[in-house]
């Protein structure tokens, strides 16, 4: 009966040596790397009954973590240019493949009837500056009539304060006269010349106050004729900014004629030529004008897996390979990822920007880019064939003094290649099995043939 056993067992043995790694992987994933030894083959001693086993032992070592995809060189800047405006292509200056600078003058468009409505709207600016200035006059004559109806207001003041004067003469000498009067002193003619003469210096006294009344009245006017003025220079002046604003906005529309490089780039598509009525471009899927790209920096997309994206970030070690060119690899690093995966292909979007001053990286070209994403110094590594998992807890299985066999709960970290990161669980000291480790069962006895560590 033990000896169909171990029958069994030495053809499951061999079958599963010819198939190592089929235990389930470690959570981390996999990437580039070569085995820490070579799985020796499990057999019987001819008439034992104990299995041989290969064996190794931890060692530490630096495990590297590497991604490789493909990828795709994209300018680092790529804009189509359209039109804001409706009209006719008069001119091009420039076609594909021209090295542009910011600003640079790429086509005009003609638009007769914007031409001769600027020139009106300059003449209507014209218009209101010229009454501005007209009403500014105005103000200015305004004002002088105030300050002269406010000189003879003041005049005609003066003028009544001096007769009201005489009056009070006129007045004083009155009341003497008709004492002296009273008296016989004086005769009747004098009392009544000095009669007349009050009443006449109290006439006068009266016609100053009614010339002062007038000449206030006069004032009021004046100052309401100047307020009026300053008035209407306002509502010119509001008048001449309309103008104004109604011929910028009009300056503003017709420069849109011009279609200007944004920055300095080359020039990819040309889909226009003279004579072309062009109008404004209404959706994404409407033909540019031109397509220009600022290519003196590319950046390099690569869409890594879910499995390797939490891994990558900024600074990345990054090699671009490029099959076109000859296998040319170049050393860069990631210098943005989107952070969040893509919903359908749940890939995660890093960009390597790469310098390209020379122009040989052009958008389009295909590349293999291999991230470096994770690296792990002095750390204890262990073939992935020797690791078995259950309930997503990892262990390897080891030989003991007794040369039983005794299974070891380990965590495990990254992957690298065929090779596993050991975190915690091992000493360094353990005869650990190196593969096919499904055909062992735990306190099983074995003869050990240990394979020296590469």
């Amino acid at each position: 009966m033990f000896a169909r056993y171990r029958c069994r067992s030495f053809v499951s043995a061999v079958a599963l040596a010819t198939c190592a790694g089929c235990t389930p992987p470690p959570t981390s994933g996999l990437s580039h790397g070569e085995p820490s030894a070579t799985l020796a083959a499990t057999t019987t001693t001819s008439g034992s009954s104990v299995m041989r086993v290969a064996t190794i032992k931890p060692v530490r070592k630096t495990l590297v973590r590497r991604v490789e995809q493909p990828g795709e060189i994209h300018a680092f800047e790529q804009t189509p240019l359209y039109s804001k405006v409706t009209g006719f292509v008069s001119t091009i200056h420039v076609d594909i493949g021209d090295r542009v600078k910011t600003g640079q003058l790429l086509a005009e468009i003609s638009i007769p009837e914007y031409e001769q409505e600027l020139k009106q709207k300059q003449a209507l600016v014209a218009q209101a500056a010229a009454e501005t200035t007209q009403a500014q006059a105005s103000i200015k004559v305004a004002k002088s009539s105030l300050q002269s109806a406010q000189a003879l207001a003041a005049e005609a003041e003066a003028g009544q304060e001096r007769l009201e004067a005489e009056f009070q003469r006129a007045t004083s000498e009155l009341e003497r006269f008709t004492a002296l009067f009273a008296e016989k002193a004086i005769t009747q003619k004098t009392l009544d010349e000095t009669q007349a003469t009050h009443r006449a210096a109290n006439a006068a006294r009266s016609e100053a106050k009614a010339r002062i009344i007038s000449a206030q009245a006069v004032v009021a006017e004046k100052q309401a004729g100047v307020e009026q003025a300053q008035a209407d220079a306002l509502a010119i002046a509001s008048k001449e900014d309309v103008a104004k604003a109604d011929e910028q906005r009009l300056r503003a529309v017709h420069e849109y004629t011009r279609i200007l490089a944004p920055y300095n780039s080359i020039v990819t598509e040309r889909n226009i030529d003279a004579g072309h009525l062009v109008q404004p471009g209404k959706s994404a899927s409407d033909k540019p004008l031109f397509v220009v790209v600022q290519a003196d920096t590319v950046r390099v997309f690569v869409d890594v897996p879910e499995a390797d994206a939490g891994f990558v970030s900024k600074d990345c070690e990054a090699s671009i390979r490029i099959p076109s060119a000859g296998n040319r690899t170049i050393a860069g690093k990631v210098t943005r990822t989107a952070w969040l995966l893509h919903p359908t292909t749940r890939t995660l979007r890093a960009e390597i920007d790469m310098p390209n001053e020379d122009g040989t990286l052009r958008p389009g070209m295909y590349v293999i880019a291999d991230l470096k994403v994770a690296e792990r110094p002095d750390t204890y590594a262990l073939p992935r064939t020797a690791i078995l998992w259950k309930d997503q807890q990892a262990s390897c299985l080891t030989v003991n003094a007794d040369n039983v066999i005794v299974r070891i709960p380990i965590v495990t970290g990254i992957r690298a290649g065929e090779e596993v990161e050991i975190v915690s669980g091992l000493t360094g000291d353990e005869r650990i099995i190196a593969g096919n480790v499904a055909a062992y069962r735990e306190g099983q006895s074995v003869e050990v043939v240990s394979i020296p560590p590469k």
